[in-house]
């Protein structure tokens, strides 16, 4: 070959290479490379029967850029330099092989032509390869490619073969596949004397243009999914920024306007007007070989992403989605940075809330919407790379903070140990305050996966807990706060002017240290109260409306049950509990009651719960009855005070007087409590209460005759009788020797009543007859249980009862 020189080219192993081997070659050695191509297995026919994905396979035997890239990356703005020209022809006619191969020759400068994969005699495909005398830049290159393609024919050639990164395959064919390979031995290009046939060649308006590339530039365009309508950070970006906006705020001084509208020039190239703007600003196309954006269609987002962060992606894999990229990444921090995109985002987001929940009605009552919303709370908002909201609990938590649809709408009432909802919200459009259901839940959930991309429940219910915890309520103590007493002392007077009962010490005290302990529940939970009034008294006289108009809207009579989880949770957000007819209760029912007054907290695993927790009471309690009689225990109704209603004519009425006076009866109990009350019967006033007791509790037929047993008179040798002798004395037919003396008894026992006073035999004696006998000796005044067991005679020995010393 007498011309030849060496050439620099870039060579891969294949296509997905990301670092291309800069390498130097003799041109002859390079023709002779290409003269003989990889042969595969498989014949033309079944090449063009396969997918397009194996045919790029096969084709892929390696491959060459023709010049030096830095870095060895194979980009456009990569290139430094073009010794070799290759054109792909894919638009030849049938038949038309030779008239390419004289058009070649007659250039009269060195080349060569060789087929490409799929070419055959009726649909020829051929490559061009042309070397230059010198090497041509980037910017050079491409005018230079096209006017050279001009010489041969621009109807046969690929619109983007003129590209200074594009890379060309090696040689290779199928089995049976036409291998055309073609050298001409002529003196080199030159690339000044190519450039030098344009007027000016850095004016792309000049250069040849393959025909029929306008039309496939819109039909790029139209393929092009409208950036503005894109959703995420994209979309908002571009909503904010045109192509040209971007260019001035993002990458200054890297385009200028040129005298032809919507026509730029890379500062950076050495070409006129290469980057075209269309769409109305929407999209750019860059002509310029060096630029970031050449080759490529970019909307104002990627336009920016390439220009600032494109050399991230050097190391980024082949096929890697364009939102995966280190770029991307990056860009879309900056625009998420942006306050004109953040504020557009979270606006944009608003008003897709307000559709979806229809919330046209909520924002009219005053809410900030719009304009005049403020959206500045959302940039503490952490974002992911693609610009959504990250789906952390400290996000939920701002939201619910700052939302103007949440904030300050959800809330603890620790009245009620519950949450609740202060009026609307999105998905719920009632004003008034409620209980938070488990349809809040569900429509908070969808507010936030529609509003802010939010989901995750774990999350979110961590969320709620947090900020309506922080935003803890208590309606009955904001109530209590907000009263000022007048200083008319009206408590004491309560059960004498409402409900008829004596108006004594005794009714005086049961009222205030109630009264006053409803207050201390309610305003400090958990407070130790153990006590239950018991309004005594005919149907009719008001008492149930008595405590429904003192409790209002805290009131209950729902508590039918006082034991396990049910009781607990019938008495959250009550304040004064009514327990009706305790006549009802049974024996150990009532011991049920008495453990039930003595607690200050209820402990237990609420429903959906995730552990049991501890609820302090903020309610009391307080007994009605018709029936005069019904503690069932002989002792130990020190927490009932009971209290005889309807014994004079009320003074005052329920229905009319009382709803008058109610605020200033808590004032008064308020103030009382605020000045230290004590939650107790004072010394003076419990013997009182143990007469009411006394006079309630549930007599048995057995207690007269067992209390004539205690205070017959024995005779001195009691002790020292048969029981035949002793029945025949307590049934009046024995007579006392005159001068033999009687005594008090000092003793019994419960057997010995069971067998003397009634007749009975200790063999029968079951423990509910010895349990209801020593129930009725513990309530007669003047005896004592001992402590220890003692003989009885012929009853052994056992646990009896003493008379004591002195009676008090």
């Amino acid at each position: 070959m007498q011309n030849n020189r060496l050439l620099k080219i870039s060579t891969a192993g294949s296509r997905k290479a990301t670092h291309w081997q800069e390498n130097a070659i003799l041109w002859s050695e390079f023709t002779e490379k290409l003269k003989m191509p990889v042969r595969s297995t498989e014949t033309m026919e079944e090449y063009l029967a396969m997918p397009k994905s194996r045919q790029a396979e096969l084709k892929d035997v390696g491959g060459y850029v023709g010049g030096t890239l830095e870095g060895g990356r194979r980009k456009a703005s990569c290139v430094s330099g073009r010794d070799l020209i290759t054109l792909d022809l894919d638009s030849i006619p049938a038949g038309q092989t030779l008239d390419i191969l004289k058009r070649v020759s007659g250039l009269g400068c060195a080349a060569m032509v060789y087929s490409t994969r799929k070419h055959t005699g009726y649909a020829p495909r051929l490559r061009v390869v042309i070397p230059l005398d010198r090497a041509a830049t980037a910017d050079e290159y491409e005018p230079a490619a096209r006017k050279l393609a001009s010489l041969i024919g621009m109807q046969y050639c690929d619109p983007t073969t003129f590209e200074a990164s594009r890379l060309m395959y090696w040689g290779s064919c199928c089995s049976d596949g036409e291998y055309v390979a073609e050298v001409y031995d002529s003196p080199f290009c030159s690339t000044d004397g190519l450039l030098a046939m344009y007027g000016d060649w850095t004016d792309d308006s000049q250069w040849p243009q393959v025909p029929g590339s306008e039309a496939i530039e819109k039909r790029r365009l139209a393929k092009q999914e409208d950036p503005t309508a894109k959703r995420g950070v994209i979309g908002a970006f571009c909503r904010t920024y045109t192509v040209t906006q971007a260019m001035d705020k993002f990458i200054p001084g890297i385009y200028e306007e040129t005298d032809v509208p919507g026509r730029y020039t890379y500062t950076g190239g050495s070409t006129q007007g290469g980057a075209v703007v269309y769409d109305g600003d929407l999209f750019l196309y860059s002509h310029h070989a060096t630029d970031p954006c050449s080759g490529l269609l970019v909307n104002a987002f990627d336009l920016v992403r390439l220009h600032k962060y494109g050399d991230q992606d050097v190391d980024a894999k082949e096929g890697t989605p364009n939102n995966k990229l280190p770029s991307f990444m990056s860009m879309s921090r900056l625009a998420l940075d942006d306050k004109a995109v953040s504020d557009r985002m979270s606006k944009e987001r608003f008003e897709n809330a307000k559709e979806a929940f229809a919330a046209g009605n909520i924002l009219q009552t005053g809410q900030e919407t719009d304009g005049d919303m403020d959206t500045s709370w959302v940039y503490s908002l952490t974002k992911d790379a693609s610009g959504r909201f990250e789906k952390t609990i400290n996000n939920a938590v701002i939201i619910l903070e700052n939302d103007p649809l949440l904030k300050g709408r959800i809330v603890t009432d620790e009245f009620a140990s519950c949450g609740m909802v202060l009026g609307r919200v999105p998905w719920d459009e009632r004003d008034e305050k409620r209980r938070w259901k488990d349809v809040d839940d569900a429509g908070f959930y969808r507010y936030m996966e529609t509003f802010y991309g939010l989901t995750g429940r774990d999350k979110l219910d961590n969320a709620l807990l947090l900020v309506s915890s922080k935003n803890r309520i208590n309606d009955v103590k904001r109530y209590l706060q907000g009263l000022e007493w007048d200083g008319q002392k009206r408590l004491e007077g309560l059960l004498a002017d409402y409900l008829g009962a004596e108006d004594n010490e005794y009714t005086h005290a049961v009222m205030r240290k109630s009264l006053c302990a409803a207050v201390a529940r309610a305003a400090a939970g958990g407070v130790k109260f153990d006590y239950m009034p018991i309004f005594v008294g005919p149907q009719g006289i008001g008492k149930s409306t008595f405590l429904s108009v003192l409790g209002k809207e805290w009131f209950s009579d729902s508590l039918t049950t006082f034991e396990g989880k049910e009781a607990a949770e019938l008495i959250q957000g009550t304040w004064i509990n009514e327990v009706g007819e305790l006549t009802a209760f049974t024996k150990q029912e009532t011991q049920v009651i008495k453990q039930f007054l003595s607690k200050t907290d209820d402990i237990y695993r609420a429903a959906y719960g995730k552990r049991a927790e501890k609820y302090p009471r903020h309610c009391v309690f307080f007994g009605t009855s018709n029936d005069t009689e019904f503690l069932k225990d002989a002792t130990g109704n020190r927490r009932f005070w009971p209290v005889d209603v309807g014994v004079h004519k009320a003074t005052k009425s329920i229905w009319e007087d009382l709803p008058k006076e109610v605020d200033q009866i808590w004032a008064e109990a308020y103030m009382y409590w605020q000045m230290g009350e004590k939650l107790f019967l004072p010394k003076e006033i419990e013997h009182l209460a143990e007469a009411a007791q006394k006079e309630h509790r549930e007599s048995s037929g057995k207690e007269g005759l067992i209390l004539e047993y205690l205070e017959k008179p024995l005779p001195a040798n009691w002790n020292s009788m048969k029981l035949m002798d002793r029945r025949t004395y307590l049934n009046g037919n024995m007579k006392v020797p005159e001068g033999a003396g009687l005594v008090p008894r000092m003793s019994v026992c419960a057997v010995e009543i069971w067998v003397e006073c009634f007749g009975g035999d200790p063999r029968y004696m079951q423990r509910r007859d010895s349990t209801e006998i020593n129930n009725i000796l513990m309530g007669i005044p003047g005896w004592e249980k001992e402590r220890t067991p003692r003989k009885y005679g012929d009853y052994g020995s056992q646990r009896g009862f003493h008379r004591q010393t002195t009676i008090t």
